[in-house]
């Protein structure tokens, strides 16, 4: 039987890195049945006909074959003993990466895909504005001012404002993202998923400073500027803040115009494999350099327990990364009441 909670270790390594990684956690048949719902949506089956046109009409990540990958398999139960009631899923991103050589293509970071270490990652706090238009993909010159206006748009493609000024923040905030592998990632270059280990300590200072500055939270608040106009298209999105990129600088990479690339820590994970992730955590995907496509699942939680004004933005989570964690009060109070 799926247990109903975190250990105490899993709880231990969740504060210490940012995640932790629940392996087999999702039975292989659930995983099977999810898996073939995104491959006909993607139009990969080989049967075609009417079947792949109706799933392509659909959304499979609201299907219910999809959401029990977190209302019926055990996920929901967990997270309800370290967050409180959560509820259930309601909707499930669903990302899909296919396998691709380094190219040409800029991406939010401002830098052609094959000039961005570890396998192109670039990572990413969820919730902010990334323009309202694609990404300025030429390096040899600015946006045009009618480009530029398209761009700064709101809100961003992602659904995404940039600022929400009555409440202090220019970012949404959840609790938890939790990940269910349904393709095989258990080697690098498989589009593993990658997480910028233990950063949400130096996430969550960099946010207490911040508001002690004034605020607002988030990119054009204190210490966070927005845009990287250094980067080769001029308008690369600083999706973390610097300050914590150079907490990283050991094992960071350089490229030639001293940018600083924090090393990833790439999630080897199997089909069923899950994954609970911080919201305070850095996080992206990275190319797929095997044969098979990179499928995902991604369910963004939040416990019910929160004010209702901020169910999409809450600075004091920000602040206080643990303020919804219930059932970790134990394994948090030990660390941070040490000497």
């Amino acid at each position: 039987m799926t247990r109903k909670r975190l250990g105490l270790d899993q709880k231990r390594v969740l504060y210490r890195d940012g995640f932790v990684v629940l392996r087999e956690f999702v039975d292989q048949d659930r995983v099977a049945q999810a898996r073939r719902l995104v491959l006909e949506n993607l139009d990969l089956r080989r049967d075609g006909g009417a079947k792949d046109r109706r799933a392509r009409r659909s959304n499979p990540g609201l299907s219910p074959i999809v959401l029990g990958l977190f209302n019926d398999s055990g996920l929901r139960d967990l997270l309800d003993e370290a967050l409180g009631p959560v509820g259930a899923a309601r909707g499930c991103q669903l990302a899909t990466r296919l396998p691709a050589e380094p190219g040409e293509q800029v991406n939010e970071s401002g830098y052609r895909d094959r000039d961005t270490p570890f396998r192109g990652w670039h990572g990413h706090l969820d919730g902010l504005w990334n323009g309202a238009t694609r990404i300025h993909q030429h390096v040899d010159r600015a946006m045009t001012p009618e480009e530029a206006e398209a761009w700064n748009q709101e809100p961003s493609s992602n659904g995404c404002r940039k600022a929400f000024p009555d409440l202090g923040a220019n970012l949404r905030n959840f609790a938890a993202l939790v990940a269910v592998a349904l393709s095989d990632q258990s080697a690098e270059g498989a589009g593993n998923f990658g997480v910028l280990k233990g950063a949400h300590h130096h996430i969550e200072r960099f946010f207490r400073d911040q508001r002690e500055a004034g605020g607002p939270l988030g990119p054009d608040g204190p210490n966070w500027e927005r845009i990287d106009r250094d980067a080769p298209n001029g308008c690369g999105l600083r999706h973390y803040p610097d300050a914590v990129r150079l907490a990283f600088a050991m094992d960071a990479y350089r490229t030639p115009d001293g940018k600083l690339w924090p090393k990833p820590t790439l999630l080897r994970l199997a089909p069923g494999d899950a994954a609970i992730v911080l919201h305070a955590v850095p996080h992206g995907a990275t190319r797929v350099a095997v044969s098979e496509p990179r499928l995902m699942a991604f369910f963004r939680v939040t416990p019910l327990a929160r004010p209702e004004g901020n169910r999409a933005v809450y600075p004091d989570a920000l602040c206080d990364i643990w303020r919804e964690w219930p059932g970790m009060a134990d394994v948090v109070r030990r660390p941070r009441s040490a000497p």
